[in-house]
């Protein structure tokens, strides 16, 4: 054995790793090198490449001979230690050091793999709120029914800000006299002009003046143009001859209507067919949200209770499975990846990366304890599963898809099913089942028993293996307990 090991258990599921290379190997690598680095340095009284092994040490000294071949070394040796120590990192190992003083070792820190504790985790219960629909939401999407179908009608009042105004208007430069000049600013008929206080024309005070007339109203006004405007015309004083031909306001519908209703679509008759189908969509909506913060809180529960364990390596790496996730999305979109997402933020790869920290660890730990639930409820995926999995991700074809789009997504779906795509396929499927069961364990309804041992934690902090029944069991227990005290 060439290898002398060291191994030291550290917190977050790391291991201090010290590597002692024999003496003996030491020696022959250092010979090895030796005799390279003999062919490029020139020894007082030997000639090239002939100085003995003990001079060119004495020469160059131990140490610079062995960093000749170290980096090469620690590869082979940090294989050798894993195989002969049976370890099976999580990922790459951290060299911190290599100490040459006297042998050669190399001080590593190895992560392990992360660690899941379950707690009593039948015992989980958590209140579900009711769902109602929510009438402020029916009512946005009335308005915005209504807004859709809202347009100009011809006014009987003076013109407001927001109208729409069709008129003559010509615009003539004056003379220091106050006469016309041959100078025409503007010159348009039937010009559909609508005032507006927050993106006024040119000149100021041009939307101001077209204000409080009616139809078949002529007006005569003076606007001087200012001095410091990038106009041909500043500094000129211009007279505006305007007639209105048409004034007509924005008018949303008062209320829902059955005509509106009909120009939704043809499936709704009346206004009471629409608002019904509104106040469902509504609804469903808001069920949808509710659950998905239902699940939110039952997975919060379910990692409250159990102890997890992992090394710091495992959140990066969940940091970069996000990125990457996030770069596809953006390249989706017809962007430049992530790259152009970061220049547009105006931040940084690693403070971008700083922002998923928090959410990474989050969903770091869901994963641990819902791949924990899978197996100590015994859980397992079947082929059917699988490929309604597999459809779901593929997604659906559009309906005059050519023969190469469906080939591809033939040939993306066989990916699935076979090869390196198909364990990530049978995780996603555990994990919805995982899922499925806390929340059912949740709610309090009733969860066949499984064959599997369950690891869960004790009164006083320790692990101990139980059927998921004699949980149950002790939970119950607790709960009779609990309300014979109470009465």
């Amino acid at each position: 054995m060439t290898l002398t090991v060291t191994t030291k258990p550290l917190e977050n599921r790391q291991l201090s790793l010290t590597i002692e290379v024999a003496e003996e190997r030491i020696e022959q690598e250092m010979r090895k090198a030796a005799r390279k680095i003999a062919q490029t340095v020139r020894i007082p009284g030997f000639r090239k490449g002939r100085a003995p092994f003990h001079i060119l040490v004495q020469f160059l000294g131990r140490e610079a001979i062995i960093r000749e071949f170290v980096d090469e070394l620690s590869q082979e040796v940090y294989k050798e230690a894993l195989e002969q120590e049976g370890l099976e990192p999580y990922a790459m190992g951290n060299l911190n050091d290599i100490d040459m003083a006297q042998t050669v070792r190399f001080h590593l820190t190895l992560p392990l793999a992360p660690e899941a504790r379950l707690g009593q985790y039948r015992s989980l219960r958590i209140e579900e709120e009711e769902v109602e629909g929510d009438e402020e939401g029916v009512q946005k999407r009335i308005e915005d029914i209504l807004e859709q179908n809202a347009g100009y009608e011809d006014a009987d009042r003076p013109s407001q800000y927001g109208d729409l105004l069709t008129i003559d208007m010509r615009g003539v430069i004056l003379d220091d006299e106050g006469n016309e000049t041959d100078t025409v600013v503007f010159d348009e008929e039937d010009w559909d002009v609508t005032p507006d206080q927050e993106d006024p024309m040119e000149p100021p005070g041009l939307d101001e003046a077209l204000l409080g007339l009616t139809a078949d109203e002529e007006k005569t006004f003076e606007i001087v143009w200012p001095e410091d405007s990038q106009s041909m015309y500043a500094g000129e004083t211009v007279r505006f001859g305007v007639t209105v031909h048409r004034l007509q306001s924005y008018e949303m519908p008062a209320e829902l209507t059955d005509e509106i209703a009909q120009n939704v679509g043809p499936e709704y008759e009346t206004a009471a067919d629409l608002l019904d189908e509104i106040r469902d969509a509504v609804l469903k909506e808001a069920k949808t949200q509710a659950n998905f913060e239902y699940t939110e809180k039952v997975l919060d529960g379910l990692v409250a209770m159990s102890e997890i364990d992992y090394p710091p390596v495992a959140v990066e790496l969940q940091i970069e499975q996000m990125v990457n996730s996030r770069d596809m999305q953006l390249r989706q979109m017809g962007l430049q990846g992530i790259e152009q997402y970061l220049e547009v933020s105006k931040q940084s790869m690693e403070e971008y990366r700083a922002t998923l920290r928090q959410e990474a660890e989050m969903s770091l730990c869901r994963q641990l304890v819902l791949a924990e639930i899978a197996q100590s409820e015994n859980l397992t995926v079947s082929d059917e599963e699988a490929e309604a999995h597999i459809e779901i991700v593929a997604g659906p074809l559009p309906t005059d898809a050519d023969e190469d789009e469906l080939k591809a997504r033939a040939d993306f779906m066989d990916m699935l099913r076979t090869g390196h795509s198909r364990p990530y396929v049978d995780e996603a499927v555990l994990s919805d089942k995982s899922i499925e069961l806390v929340l059912a364990i949740a709610r309090g309804e009733e969860i066949p028993e499984s064959t599997a041992m369950a690891q869960t934690l004790d009164a006083d902090g320790e692990t101990q293996d139980v059927a998921p029944a004699d949980v149950e069991e002790s939970v119950s227990a607790e709960d009779a307990a609990e309300e014979t005290t109470g009465a």
